[in-house]
């Protein structure tokens, strides 16, 4: 869990000095760990070496609710495109301040919504 709050706020310091893909990489990634310890923690196994948000959640057990699975695999682009920048320049453009901004506020819900389903 620790390892996923600095990777969130390497994801708010690349929001600030505006390497928008990068931030949403980052955020993908808090939320990839995050969701890595409620699988162990729900499961009391090892999580899947896997960067699949939805089959992450899957794996834990917890009732997800849809909008939370929609958003999950939405949020996988951001660990293909910020990977790969080369392949992908389409979605640097598109990650401008507003975009990148509203994403990170759906991570960081998200977020929230796991931290909680890990403290009960």
């Amino acid at each position: 869990m620790s390892s996923s709050r600095y990777d969130m706020s390497v994801a708010n310091a690349l929001m600030k000095s505006r390497k928008y893909p990068y931030a949403l990489f980052m955020g993908h990634l808090s939320l990839e760990k995050l969701l890595k310890a409620l699988v162990v923690k729900m499961t009391d196994e090892h999580a899947p070496f896997s960067h699949s948000l939805p089959y992450l959640a899957e794996k834990s057990g917890v009732d997800l609710p849809r909008p939370i699975h929609i958003k999950l695999r939405e949020f996988m682009e951001f660990h293909v495109e910020g990977r790969y920048p080369d392949a992908h320049k389409a979605f640097y453009k598109k990650c401008t301040r507003s975009y990148t901004a509203a994403r990170l506020k759906e991570i960081k819900e998200i977020y929230k919504w796991v931290k909680e389903k890990l403290k009960k």
